[in-house]
């Protein structure tokens, strides 16, 4: 075996290689023969510091880690909270828990378990995992690799996270043991929640054996205050809201308005449980054989529950001596907004729903590594997983007013009636509107909704329900052959195959509505909806008397328990409200069933899909080691072709269904559309050791993503007309035929994935053992985006028959962008201090990426690419000294473009997600070699978030998150 360089780091190099699992298993069996590996074991912040740094110092490429400071102990309560601390990583939150992740600005991230795929029950259609159904116990490193190598799985834009797990020679001789119990109340949800995590491993001579087990009950609070459905309207004259806004004497201005406004009280419970197991034997000198599972599963409700003012078909009418002039306006005066104002509101409403779901998913990996007395070595590796999610959504929508200006019912007498008759109404409800404190308050006339009996379930339904599976098989072979002489150290290369199925399908429910001679399947339970043409008079009119479903639900009517006082909506509010309480629709057959009997499944073909993604894969990379100029260096230089051939499974929609107030329509036809495409992408990086100390990398690689399966696939409905004279000459067909005009999309099989040329130039300089400072320089050229557009398609007309191409609404590639950047990072242990002062250290990282795209805001400025965020930092100190360990962590991340809204203006409404400063903080004490007792907390300081709606004053909602404290107690043997 050649010899390595850097040798006065042989043994960090190891234990890097060693406790990073098998990752990238050649590189493993060529640098370290398991014999002669000496086994670390790794506790505390200390020395989980100096591990992080060797990762990073060691590395092909650029790369950053984070590893557990002991078994199952990574330093934040989850995964993406974890990655955070990593400089160029943005999360989002979920419940106020990390859960998906950017890598200097983009999403488009791949995520490997040891190396290879993950499918995870919450990516099923995605790429990028959610965090939040993986327990953090079972992984005890995390990579972020920020620059490709040909040897690794591609699929990362602008990275490629690493999820490791431990391995049983990772190990100390013998049998190890680890438990934790911990406990964790919330500020706001004030439930008592744990977690129990049990460890147990053997490791022999030859083979070893460990299983990990993880359980937690979680209930997270947050609240939702302003904008409940994001959703605007410019009120103007356009819009019949005939007013003089600004006091000029004309009305040719215009009124930016929400059309929803609320209060949300929102909940969601997690059970989480997680297990993973892995053997590990030498079967001969030469030959090791590897085997893991990995499962996870994982229930789910999330619940809110509010209070919610909108027109109901119109506007809500403002006013305020406040108005704020913001923009040009269409009609040739001005935009206007106003941050204080009495709403006349026509409809208020009690607002309650349950989103819940079931994940499960196995990851199965098998591997035989290789490790030969001559220069060729290898590994041969099998993965299975599988994966499947069960989703459902449930509403249920009451009435505190009447609704009599806008809706009404008829039952079987004919007679016209209010929605809620016991309402209140029917003038207007007058609602004082604020948005220039801490938070958004509405504000109403006291005793407001004190009574029950004014409140009535006027709206319920189920949609987006849907079930999805997928099953991955990966089949691959490593291989490294070593070289003697300078420069040329070894060439590594690998085929690999694999397959990934995917199956959803998307339901509502209906149950069987009878009115007249007339009966329908109905999902839209709505008291004023039209069953259909009841009276036979060829139209749909409650006016004319028409029957609409025609049920009261008042509240005092409905079963034990589904009632329930909600006495405020957090920090905001105080005020009391009665609610459906989400528990009750948990479970949408049996809560749909007790109002409308009879509910079933019904299929929505334009939500539903089948994919098979097949990709065949050739690498070939050539490692060098030596010196230029009497400087010492790394390099890799290669290559991987990929070829992806799918096979996309989707319905042909056709008219309605027999279905009143459904969204779903019939299928006419399934048809499964074939492609491939082919990438090859070149990636090199080469590392000089300037000085003992001092490193500088270069970094060029192309990267591709495969895009999310929803995007590809999806029903294609038409739009259909009468020919007429003209058409029907043309087409050479009767005037009554109904003929193709237009379709939509919902995915368009013939997307590119995502492509993208990155550069990376960083300089490192690690000047103690525990230390380092960086600056890093990148570029990403993004080839192109996922927007909405237009493509011509071939659709038949009525009668099945093809005669021409007509616009078709769908997503498309749109035109690409840009993001540059620069990271800067300090990590030191003053260790070098006297007395408890060496106990101290710090990391401090700063990321700048500003980024462009093809859109514009109201003004003609340009916007950055969404979720984006142009500053991000992170700065932490620690202490770890005599048993004693300390933290407090704070992630910054400035503000980021959250969505687009309308056309307004010279551009289109960007709602942006205002800055946040997240504090967490975790201490612990060893009170013997063998138990711990640790306290942690997250959001400590209760940051929340502002939506805005271009203008920073404009706050449009606010996600308010709790504080979280864990205590618990650790024990290993």
């Amino acid at each position: 075996m050649k010899p390595q360089r850097f040798k006065r780091h042989l043994v960090a190099a190891n234990v890097t290689l060693i406790l990073s699992g098998i990752a990238a298993p050649v590189a493993m069996a060529q640098e370290v023969a398991a014999d002669n590996v000496e086994v670390l074991e790794i506790r505390g912040i200390a020395a989980s510091h100096k591990r992080n740094l060797n990762e990073k110092r060691f590395s092909e490429g650029v790369t950053d880690a984070i590893t557990a400071e002991d078994i199952g102990k990574l330093p934040d309560v989850t995964i993406s909270d974890t990655l955070q601390r990593i400089p160029g990583v943005q999360i989002r939150r979920s419940a106020g828990e990390g859960s998906t992740v950017n890598v200097r600005g983009m999403p488009q991230v791949t995520t490997l378990l040891n190396g290879e795929q993950l499918l995870s029950a919450g990516s099923i259609t995605t790429v990028q995992p959610d965090f939040s159904d993986i327990p953090a116990p079972l992984v005890s490193a995390i990579s972020v690799h920020k620059s490709p190598t040909a040897n690794m799985l591609a699929g990362g834009i602008s990275g490629t996270l690493n999820l490791q797990t431990l391995r049983p020679f990772n190990l100390e001789q013998g049998l190890t043991l680890n438990g934790v119990v911990e406990a964790t109340r919330g500020s706001l949800s004030k439930e008592n929640d744990h977690k129990l995590v049990a460890f147990a491993g053997y490791r022999g001579d030859d083979m070893g054996v460990m299983f990990t087990a993880s359980y937690d009950t979680n209930t997270l609070a947050n609240y939702r205050y302003g904008t409940i459905l994001t959703s605007f309207d410019l009120q103007g004259e356009q819009t019949g809201d005939k007013r003089d806004f600004n006091g000029d004497g004309d009305n040719n201005d215009s009124y930016l308005s929400q059309r929803f406004h609320g209060m949300m009280d929102k909940q969601t419970e997690r059970d989480r449980l997680g297990l993973s197991a892995s053997f590990q034997a030498s079967v001969t000198e030469n030959l090791e054989f590897l085997a893991d599972v990995f499962y996870t599963d994982m229930d789910d409700a999330d619940r809110q529950q509010g209070l919610m003012i909108d027109n109901a078909r119109g506007n809500i009418w403002a006013y305020s001596d406040n108005f704020i002039e913001r923009a040009p306006g269409p009609l040739g005066g001005n935009i206007y907004t106003v941050n204080q104002a009495e709403l006349l509101v026509r409809r208020v409403s009690s607002y309650s729903e349950s989103l819940t779901n079931d994940r499960e998913s196995t990851n199965i990996n098998l591997q035989l590594n290789y490790q030969g007395d001559g220069p060729l070595s290898g590994s041969v590796r099998y993965l299975r997983g599988d994966a499947e999610r069960s989703h459902t959504e449930n509403v249920a929508h009451s009435y505190l007013t009447s609704g009599a200006q806008h809706a009404a019912f008829t039952n079987n007498t004919g007679v016209a009636t209010p929605v809620n008759p016991n309402g209140y109404g029917p003038d207007p409800i007058k609602v004082d509107f604020d948005r220039t404190g801490k938070y958004i308050t509405l504000g109403y006339d006291q005793g407001f909704g004190s009574d029950v009996s004014k409140y009535n379930l006027v709206s319920t339904y189920s949609e987006n329900n849907f079930d999805e599976e997928a099953t991955l098989d990966v089949l691959r072979a490593d291989g490294t052959y070593e070289f003697e002489g300078d420069h040329l150290a070894n060439v590594e290369f690998g085929l690999r195959w694999g397959k990934r199925d995917v199956e959803r399908d998307t339901y509502i429910l209906v149950a069987p509505m009878t009115g007249g001679q007339f009966t329908a399947d109905v999902m839209w339970k709505d008291s004023s909806a039209a069953l259909g043409d009841t009276n036979g008079d060829g139209e749909v009119n409650v006016s004319q008397g028409d029957l609409t479903i025609g049920n009261t639900n008042f509240f005092t009517d409905l079963p034990e328990g589904w009632v329930h006082k909600v006495d405020g909506f957090g920090p905001a509010s105080g005020d009391s409200f009665y609610m459906i309480n989400p528990e009750a629709l948990d479970d949408p057959f049996a809560f749909q069933n007790a109002l409308y009997p009879g509910n079933k499944r019904l299929s929505r073909p334009s939500r539903s899909f089948n994919i098979e993604e097949v990709t065949q894969t050739a690498y070939l990379q050539a490692n060098f080691d030596g010196e230029l100029a009497g400087i010492p260096y790394k390099a890799n230089v290669g290559g991987k072709y990929i070829k992806t051939s799918l096979d996309i499974g989707q319905y042909i929609i056709g008219d309605g269904r027999p279905c009143s107030l459904c969204t779903a329509a019939n299928s006419t036809g399934y048809e499964v559309l074939d492609r491939s495409y082919s990438d090859f992408l070149p990636a090199a990086n080469i590392t000089f050791n300037i000085t003992d100390d001092f490193l500088l990398r270069a970094a060029y690689g192309k990267t591709m993503t495969s895009l999310n399966m929803s995007q590809l696939s999806g029903g294609i409905s038409v739009g259909r007309t009468r020919a007429g004279d003209v058409l029907a000459a043309e087409l050479g067909v009767s005037p009554d035929l109904l003929v193709a005009i237009n379709g939509s999309r919902n995915g368009n099989p013939d997307l590119e994935p995502w492509r993208a040329s990155n550069y990376n130039l960083s300089a490192e300089w690690y000047f103690d053992a525990s230390s380092l400072v960086s600056v890093g320089l990148f570029k990403m050229d993004i080839e192109s985006f996922i927007e909405k557009g237009q493509v011509m398609m071939a659709l038949p007309d009525i009668d099945g028959v093809v005669r021409r191409e007509v616009p078709v609404n769908t997503e498309i590639n749109g035109e690409g962008g840009s993001i540059d950047g620069i990271e800067l990072a300090y990590h030191q242990a003053f260790d070098f201090l006297p007395g408890v002062l060496g106990g101290f250290g710090t990391t401090v990282n700063l990321t700048y990426a500003p980024s462009d795209s093809a859109n514009v805001d109201v003004y003609g400025a340009e916007l950055p690419i969404q979720d984006n965020s142009e500053r991000s930092a992170n700065a932490i100190l620690w202490y770890d000294r005599d048993g004693l360990q300390f933290r407090i962590a704070a992630n910054y991340r400035s503000d980021r473009l959250d969505s687009l809204g309308f056309g307004v203006g010279e551009g289109v409404l960007p709602i942006w997600a205002d800055d946040t400063l997240y504090v967490d903080m975790s201490a612990s004490y060893d009170i013997t070699e063998n138990v711990s007792l640790y306290l942690q907390g997250s959001n400590i300081t209760e940051e929340f978030e502002n939506i805005y709606a271009q203008w920073e004053d404009n706050i449009v909602t606010q996600n308010v998150y709790e504080r979280r404290w864990t205590f618990g107690v650790r024990g290993r043997l």
